[in-house]
């Protein structure tokens, strides 16, 4: 899951609040045969830049129905109960379309959701921002497109700092490259420390 030649068939984001994210981590960590057993392939963890035990989980999947019926199984609503989740889970799911993100050190993130007017006219865009993003200091990216929404993206970017990121976001030079590639909403900033990642 290095490169866009080897991007996994699908994803799911899940998003929720833990407890303690020591105590999560743990029961998460001791689940990962049965991630594994049930087709997923690997993950990326992300704690809100102003409430750490605030999760948004990348998980990349092989098959999709087979992950869907895991994740929502009595199992895993159990194994969840255990790790102290504090509320009810979130869901997204997605194709990767992209794939460039830095894997083996946490480092601050962004999560850019919008709409576009035509999916390939904006991914061709995306790639030819790719210099744009170096500019700006960005060292990792990723974009998945949801399934349930053909017109929404989701951006990921990594850089070393916050500062950064927000950075990035208010250029002009990102906003005109947004409007050419067509994009059709304000888009849907979260910020995270994003890391603790493992390919199965």
């Amino acid at each position: 899951m290095s490169d866009s030649a080897q991007l996994p068939p699908a994803a799911v984001v899940i998003n929720y609040p833990v407890a303690d994210f020591d105590a999560w981590m743990a029961v998460f960590d001791a689940n990962e045969q049965g991630r594994i057993d049930h087709d997923y392939l690997g993950h990326h963890i992300n704690r809100a830049e102003d409430d750490p035990n605030s999760l948004s989980i990348y998980l990349a999947v092989g098959d999709v129905d087979q992950a869907k019926t895991y994740v929502t199984s009595d199992d895993v609503k159990s194994l969840m109960a255990e790790a102290g989740i504090a509320g009810a889970p979130e869901f997204m799911w997605v194709t990767p379309v992209r794939e460039a993100i830095v894997w083996d050190r946490e480092l601050p993130a962004m999560i850019v959701s919008h709409r576009v007017e035509d999916f390939d006219a904006w991914l061709a865009g995306y790639d030819a921002a790719d210099e744009l993003r170096l500019a700006n200091g960005i060292i990792g990216h990723a974009a998945n497109r949801s399934m349930e929404d053909s017109s929404l993206v989701i951006v990921y970017h990594q850089a070393e700092s916050f500062d950064t990121l927000r950075s990035f976001l208010r250029s002009d030079d990102l906003r005109m490259a947004m409007k050419e590639a067509g994009v059709t909403s304000e888009p849907e900033v979260t910020f995270y420390t994003g890391g603790w990642a493992k390919i199965y």
